[in-house]
């Protein structure tokens, strides 16, 4: 089992992401042991009410130049609003100046006033997400790429310099649809409020479609972000992650999201309930700090960590 934390790079209305902040979590994670850090990803969210949101990818190359060995992640890019040579230079070039610490995690979105904004096809995103996640993966690993689709028109492309690790690329999503994607096309599944049970049911479908596209299903990554509440009683922790959420979060409809997910109480509580998630299949637990409280950090890695990291 491996850990990451969640940045605060998108805070509610009224405040604002803190630099200093999200770097003095960043470097926290990385002393303690941590994995990875990930970035959230958006470019407008709320109108009246705006959530201030700094930009993921641009986010991690400031946590990359001032941090050693902690990996990078986009939990996750909505790719569609990004024009795909531009992206898969920006990829490349992080990937380089950091050593090959990025992991990309990549979903369709759901915010349709960004896809409107960025002049992309709301109605038509997961096609152009499939097909712009193919054509970045191709740009990225291949040379004398040729590719026509609309107003993109690419002729012998070929990136310079590029890294010799590769970037792992996942995807999020939830629907049968996009499991089924997920399994066919990318590195692994990336999920978000997920319980253990219902990611051990979701996990199992990327499998299915992984070895129905003879692909080896052992490679695929499983990645689930969920809040984290270290408390003096289960109750106190509850009550802290659901309040966190409530500021923080708009869970999708129509999935198995839950704030029940959260990790949370005291110390050998929230033990036993990372011991669920491993024995349910995820490979990476990322917790989301309640509150974004460094303290929140630091315990989880001087008691929770030392309990999985032998």
């Amino acid at each position: 089992m491996r850990f990451g934390i969640a940045l605060e790079n998108f805070t509610p209305p009224g405040r604002s992401p803190s630099s200093e902040s999200i770097l003095q979590m960043a470097k926290t994670a990385e002393s303690y042991g941590f994995e990875s850090v990930w970035t959230w990803d958006h470019l407008l969210l709320g109108s009246r009410k705006v959530f201030p949101v700094l930009e993921s990818l641009s986010t991690l190359e400031f946590i990359g130049a001032k941090t050693s060995k902690i990996k990078l992640g986009t939990s996750v890019l909505i790719m569609a609003l990004r024009n795909p040579l531009v992206l898969a230079k920006t990829l490349s070039t992080i990937q380089i100046l950091t050593g090959g610490r990025l992991v990309l995690g990549a979903a369709t979105g759901w915010y349709e006033r960004e896809f409107r904004a960025t002049g992309v096809d709301y109605k038509k995103r997961g096609k152009i997400f499939e097909e712009e996640f193919q054509l970045v993966r191709k740009l990225l690993e291949d040379s004398d790429v040729n590719f026509r689709s609309g107003r993109i028109v690419l002729e012998h492309a070929t990136l310079e310099p590029r890294s010799t690790v590769r970037i792992p690329m996942l995807m999020g999503g939830y629907s049968d649809a996009v499991l089924e994607r997920v399994g066919r096309l990318s590195d692994g599944w990336i999920s978000y409020y997920y319980r253990p049970e219902d990611f051990r049911d979701s996990f199992t479908k990327v499998i299915v479609s992984a070895q129905s596209s003879n692909r080896d299903p052992d490679k695929m990554k499983s990645v689930d972000v969920v809040p984290l509440a270290v408390a003096n009683t289960f109750d106190e922790g509850d009550r802290l992650a659901r309040d966190f959420t409530s500021k923080y979060m708009d869970l999708p409809n129509n999935t198995q999201c839950n704030v029940g997910s959260s990790v949370k109480g005291r110390i050998p509580e929230c033990i036993d309930q990372v011991r669920k998630y491993e024995s349910m299949g995820v490979q990476e637990l990322v917790f989301i700090p309640s509150n974004y409280d460094i303290a929140q950090v630091e315990l989880a890695g001087k008691e929770i960590l030392p309990a999985f990291l032998k």
